[in-house]
């Protein structure tokens, strides 16, 4: 039983009562001066439209080099914006021309490869990009009479009267018009019983398949592919386009078939081949392509989960990278938390490159992961814009995605003139409650209740970005950086980067020294040199100061470190060291190292309070005793 159709709006009438009166005037005018004033139109959105230039030029480097900059970019965006109004505002007229209009505006090419294709039991594919004035393939239905089904498929309009009154105009010359809202049924009959069957194959389609088009990763439709298979051997795959050859002309490109190379079985494999053709359709004259939408789309499911196959053929044929911007935290004890986070995002997908944009103070870390390809800072003399747009950076393509972490204003501000995609964080970010528009809050959570710091940045991707297998979960937390193999031996860090509350007194740290068999040496960073050396000297032990990406290459899984909370308990943590930790303003639950580590704390009524000094006559640290470290 058919559900009842609703009732039209207003807003639905009044669409099509303009439609109509815009229908009427375009029966009047010619073709050429619909094209002139699809040409003003094109500059008018180019002068007024900062965010669709910005999208062009994204699109424009992509498709020709991703290192094209300035004056030759922004007049090929200019063309491209205008070209394009011009074919859209044609697109309108094209069902309404007369026959002498048609014989003097069109113009085919390779007609008769296109016929034979879909005759005598033959089944055309034709794959067709967004390119020129697309709608002049279902006006020239009539000049291949031979063609017993001639069928395009297409997006139905939102407005039902308006989709009524345009479908009845796409299907005047006996053109079938297939839905893909109706499924693929009547369509996979046609490519059955033989005939022409169009498909705009460049369409975004986040329930495709995710290859290469024009050499970086989209989603992209296998229709196509599955209609060649479901031919069995009767399918003849074509690349169909239409180009501008002057102002409101045409030329009509049919006879373009794509043979496919082997071995070229799978949807993928296929699907790749057809990719390939409508490149080289669109490269013939670039400024007649559709690039005024992002065609590069990345949302939150950045990393749909793709078959095996698939993978496999896009990782062969793909140029560019997805490129991903973490911004981190200017803490350095909080940006660690989000190692895990990095090695989940690097796994997630195979084209996935990561560039870290944090304090010069952390830069030197982040440089040495392997999961990095690229660091920026974000309180140098150079803005963090300026070190993202230079040529080493810049050469590898736009950037799709960015994570912000840190809740500096300045390095926001900056950081959104890349025009990311898409942005994401927690929405306990100050910048995200301000900026709720560019700072895509679907995509930011808050966490509730307690639980491991480092958890949370896991499930802001499993839960809205990508899908973590849990199984992995715990090796993302708790594998180790490579540390030093060979190294042997205790050390104490006394000196903490959280402040004066995370401390211990220095006769507690002589009395565990003197519990250690072998002794200790005192490890801290370089800014404490002068005090560090001033207690080792006390103490009678070795004194070794290492800057944060210095740690790794002192510790190992062989090691022990004694230590205050702070930035050395963590950097020891994240190269395998086994730790005893005191652990004083901030929560054990959400910052306790992981692995082979403990931490120490007094639960007293103002623990956690995330204070830098302590204001107790006793700090909460003191009642932490040596027996209890080396238990």
């Amino acid at each position: 039983m058919e559900e009842p159709a609703q009732k039209a709006t207003l807003g639905q009438y009044i669409g099509l009562w303009s439609y109509k009166a815009f229908y009427l005037l375009l029966r009047i005018l010619d073709i050429r001066l619909i094209a002139l004033f699809g040409r003003l139109i094109g500059y008018l959105v180019w002068a007024v439209s900062s965010s669709r230039r910005r999208i062009v030029a994204r699109n424009m480097r992509i498709i020709l080099d991703p290192t094209l900059r300035a004056d030759k970019l922004s007049s090929m965006v200019r063309r491209n914006m205008v070209r394009t109004s011009m074919n859209l505002a044609c697109s309108l007229k094209t069902g309404l021309m007369t026959d002498k209009e048609m014989a003097r505006s069109i113009r085919v090419e390779g007609g008769d490869v296109f016929e034979y294709a879909g005759t005598g039991g033959r089944t055309g594919i034709c794959c067709v990009p967004h390119a020129g004035n697309w709608e002049i393939l279902s006006r020239i239905r009539p000049l291949f009479s031979k063609v017993e089904h001639y069928g395009c498929m297409y997006r139905r309009l939102t407005n039902p009267l308006l989709e009524k009154m345009v479908y009845a105009s796409r299907t005047a010359y006996g053109c079938e018009m297939f839905s893909k809202e109706d499924g693929l049924r009547s369509v996979l009959k046609l490519a059955r019983t033989g005939g022409q069957l169009g498909v705009l194959s460049d369409q975004f389609t986040q329930e495709g398949i995710f290859l290469p088009y024009f050499g970086k990763v989209t989603g992209v439709t296998p229709l196509p592919a599955l209609l060649y298979k479901r031919c069995k051997g009767k399918g003849i795959l074509f690349s169909v386009f239409t180009r501008n050859t002057g102002l409101g002309k045409w030329d009509a490109v049919l006879g373009r078939t794509i043979e496919l190379t082997e071995p070229c079985d799978t949807l993928a494999q296929i699907t790749m081949q057809v990719n390939h053709a409508i490149e080289k359709c669109q490269l013939e004259n670039i400024i007649d392509g559709f690039w005024m939408h992002h065609r590069w789309k990345c949302t939150n499911n950045f990393a749909p989960a793709q078959d095996p196959d698939v993978t496999e053929v896009a990782r062969a044929n793909t140029r560019l990278p997805f490129r991903i911007i973490v911004c981190m935290p200017e803490a350095f004890e909080e940006a660690l938390c989000v190692l895990p986070m990095l090695r989940a995002l690097k796994e997630s997908r195979f084209d996935a490159q990561l560039t870290i944009a944090c304090p010069t103070a952390q830069q030197a870390y982040w440089q040495q992961l392997p999961e990095v390809t690229y660091t920026v800072t974000t309180d140098g003399q150079t803005g963090v814009f300026e070190q993202l747009e230079a040529d080493e950076l810049y050469k590898d393509g736009p950037y799709d995605f960015l994570f912000m972490f840190s809740e500096n204003r300045r390095t926001w501000k900056q950081l959104r003139r890349l025009s990311p995609i898409h942005v994401s964080g927690f929405a306990d970010n100050p910048i995200s409650k301000r900026d709720r528009k560019a700072f895509n809050t679907s995509g930011a959570i808050i966490i509730n209740g307690v639980q491991d710091r480092r958890l949370d940045y896991l499930c802001l991707l499993r839960w809205y970005h990508i899908i973590i297998d849990n199984e992995k979960v715990e090796g993302y937390l708790t594998t180790p950086l490579p540390g030093n193999a060979g190294a042997q031996g205790d050390f104490i860090a006394p000196f903490s980067t959280l402040g004066e509350a995370d401390s211990w007194p220095e006769e507690n740290w002589k009395e565990l020294v003197s519990k250690l068999p072998n002794g200790a040496t005192l490890l801290a960073l370089p800014e404490d040199r002068e005090r560090a050396e001033a207690m080792a000297g006390r103490l009678g032990i070795p004194c070794l100061c290492a800057a944060p990406e210095e740690v790794a290459s002192h510790l190992g899984e062989n090691t022990r470190l004694f230590s205050v909370d702070g930035l050395l308990a963590q950097l020891a943590n994240t190269c395998g060291a086994t730790c005893r930790t005191i652990m004083a303003s901030r929560h054990l639950a959400r910052y306790v190292p992981l692995g082979k580590s403990r931490a120490f704390s007094n639960h007293v009524a103002c623990h956690p309070c995330h204070r830098s000094s302590c204001d107790a006559a006793t700090p909460c640290s003191h009642s932490v005793t040596p027996d209890m470290l080396l238990s």
